[in-house]
């Protein structure tokens, strides 16, 4: 039977670490295709990724990754749990046979899952706090700290999805070594200029298209933020996804007083809403989405595939029958009403960008681009 290996991935933007947990991938499980699951141009947390999604595809099949699936708006720009059970339904659907992630301790998480199950039937949430704060409270009462440790706690999550589902998937972690080498603090450092500390940290092709290409940050749609919530209503705004009481009201006092989008953040933020929370409400307010439209748009799974290797192909032309949803490697008008969303949030994302994202874009071949 073929080793279809998977895991979940960001790469905002890919670096060394990424590299380094692809190539101990291979050397440890040794899989006959290596596929990954990314994030299009909108991150977890509720932002911009600093490189759109073509491009960290590209670099992640120069690395190593035989085939990159997206991940799209309506399941990135989520909680952790659902973002997780998004995931892996994509990768269930194209076939892994296994799962892989990086993890700060090794933990039995098959077994954890199962009674993060159990106990989640019986645990009483605290709706004065996050949900994050909520979840971390219920495992530390079957003895699992997850502070400050986010790899841990999304592999917990993925785990969990495949446990729920009875799915056939093998999970394996890989503990994360201290290389110093960080998403955030490259992030950072795009921020500050500094390129002699990001050299470090990158591939070369990394670096190359993070000195060549515009960095996409929120305050380059800070403005359409701004318009939008000036020129609805808290009625209208009521109806944006994840939009509790209150909120609304919040928004519309604190956006005609402040023209910098950190400081919208931290005027809003409060013990119950995080800060990554409060940036996944703006998202959808900004791309005006609401609950129904979220709702409707979560049920709509396919498989768009943004690039793979020689390996990748081979795989997806002889598996493609056995998809049990639609396999998209170029958009056409065909997919506008699959893709509806997913559509409105690139075309957001090129007021900025200013390149095409979804039409009449190819996957990108290893050796052929």
């Amino acid at each position: 039977m073929a080793k279809i290996y998977g895991f979940v991935a960001e790469f905002n933007p890919f670096h060394n670490g990424h590299k380094q947990f692809i190539d101990q991938i291979r050397k440890k499980y040794h899989p006959d295709v290596l596929i990954a699951v990314m994030s299009g141009n909108f991150v977890q947390r509720g932002d911009f990724a600093v490189l759109n999604k073509h491009l960290r595809a590209q670099t992640a099949v120069e690395n190593g990754v035989d085939l990159v699936v997206e991940l799209p708006f309506v399941q990135t720009v989520q909680p952790a749990n659902i973002f997780a059970e998004s995931a892996i339904q994509i990768l269930r659907q194209i076939g892994i046979t296994d799962l892989v992630f990086g993890t700060e301790a090794e933990m039995d998480f098959p077994q954890l899952a199962r009674r993060v199950i159990i106990e989640q039937m019986e645990f009483k949430q605290d709706f004065t706090h996050s949900y994050a704060e909520n979840l971390h409270q219920q495992l530390l009462q079957i003895g699992v700290d997850t502070a400050n440790k986010p790899n841990q706690l999304l592999g917990l999550n993925y785990t969990t999805a495949i446990e729920k589902k009875g799915y056939p998937i093998k999970v394996h972690s890989l503990l994360r070594t201290q290389d110093g080498f960080s998403a955030t603090k490259i992030r950072q450092s795009l921020g500050s200029q500094d390129w002699s500390n990001i050299v470090d940290m990158v591939p070369q092709g990394t670096y190359d298209l993070l000195r060549s290409q515009k960095i996409i940050t929120w305050n380059d749609f800070y403005p359409f933020l701004r318009y939008k919530i000036l020129t609805n209503t808290t009625n209208e705004l009521q109806l944006m996804y994840q939009m509790v009481e209150g909120l609304n009201f919040k928004l519309k006092k604190e956006i005609s007083r402040t023209d910098d989008f950190e400081k919208l953040l931290f005027s809003v933020k409060s013990k119950r809403y995080t800060l990554a929370r409060i940036r996944r409400l703006l998202m959808y307010v900004l791309i005006n989405v609401d609950n129904k439209e979220m709702i409707s748009a979560l049920t709509q799974t396919y498989l768009r595939i943004l690039g793979f290797s020689d390996t990748g192909q081979q795989y997806l032309h002889q598996q493609k029958k056995n998809f049990n949803i639609p396999l998209i490697t170029k958009v056409g008008q065909s997919e506008h009403n699959l893709m509806n969303l997913e559509l409105r949030a690139d075309s957001v994302y090129q007021l900025v960008n200013h390149e095409e994202q979804n039409f009449g874009v190819i996957p990108y071949i290893k050796g052929e681009n």
